[in-house]
């Protein structure tokens, strides 16, 4: 008990200066009394806290909880998502490598080759159409009597058309950035139904190598006294297919027919059908054809003795 009339001094506990968090006023004049927003409280710089988060670890006691800031957490977010991007990505990769990529291929290969074809047979006809005299192609070769008695190629125009194929086809070969084309994915699933649905995947080649022209003859009978002769190129290449993932060659082999002559001869007084009966004007003085026997075998004549 403090004695009468002994004055009495109340301590009050006081937190010391370093551990006090005190509000900062703002650059612009700070809070004033009145206004609507109270005073912004001030914040550490993060450089700020790690030394005090620093100073507390040393003196051994906890530092405080600092919240993490937000660009962290997005930061996770994007990578998770780059992860999971990666992740489809590889999946889509390895089921068009294993399931799609063979039937694909087998419909370039078809696509190219029919594009192709039609483009060659188009180039190579216009230009043996305008370029070259059909009449000199081949040289015919006659008897005393005046009648046809063989033929042969024009050396001179047969190599003309065969350099200008050539470079026909190369010029055509070279020009693929014109053909654009792309199939629907459904057509891989081999379904009726799914065959025009999907994105369509890009379908590109490119030559390989020169191409190889020949120009021959082929002939036909087209009756008892008339022989069909048709004069053709035949070109032969090779293509690359390119798709998405993957790369093949194809051949490309096609016969464009140039020209077509008929050779007439005499006509027989006499001929003999299919079954050796005489045919003509003349068939009265033909002499008759003996035929062999058809051979029997055992086995035919067993049979035949089994079914009575």
């Amino acid at each position: 008990m403090a004695r009468w009339g002994r004055r009495v001094r109340w301590k009050l506990p006081v937190a010391p200066a370093k551990r006090m968090r005190m509000a900062k006023p703002r650059a612009s004049g700070g809070w004033r009394p009145g206004a609507s927003k109270p005073p912004a409280q001030w914040r550490p710089s993060a450089r700020t806290a790690s030394r005090r988060m620093s100073a507390v670890r040393v003196q051994g006691r906890t530092p405080p909880s600092v919240p993490r800031p937000r660009k962290i957490r997005k930061r996770w977010w994007l990578l998770f998502l780059a992860l999971l991007v990666l992740a489809g990505t590889v999946n889509a990769y390895v089921f068009v490598e294993r399931k799609l990529q063979p039937p694909l291929m087998r419909v370039a290969q078809i696509k190219v080759k029919q594009i192709m074809t039609e483009a060659i047979n188009k180039a190579i006809t216009e230009q043996v159409a305008s370029g070259t005299d059909l009449q000199n192609l081949i040289d015919w070769k006659t008897g005393d009597n005046g009648k046809i008695a063989a033929f042969m190629m024009n050396y001179n125009e047969h190599m003309k058309i065969t350099a200008q194929t050539v470079q026909t086809v190369q010029s055509t070969l070279k020009d693929s950035d014109k053909f654009k084309e792309g199939i629907p994915i459904g057509q891989a699933f081999g379904s009726a139904l799914l065959s025009s649905f999907g994105p369509r995947i890009p379908v590109r080649f490119e030559p390989l190598g020169d191409a190889q022209v020949e120009l021959g003859t082929r002939k036909s009978d087209a009756g008892i006294n008339m022989v069909l002769v048709e004069v053709y190129i035949r070109i032969k290449t090779e293509l690359a297919v390119i798709i998405p993932f993957d790369s093949s060659s194809q051949s490309l082999e096609t016969e464009i027919p140039v020209s077509y002559l008929m050779v007439v001869g005499d006509v027989p007084s006499y001929y003999y059908d299919g079954k050796g009966n005489p045919v003509g004007d003349a068939k009265a003085s033909a002499p008759a054809l003996a035929l062999p026997p058809v051979p029997t075998t055992p086995e035919t004549a067993g049979g035949g003795s089994g079914q009575h």
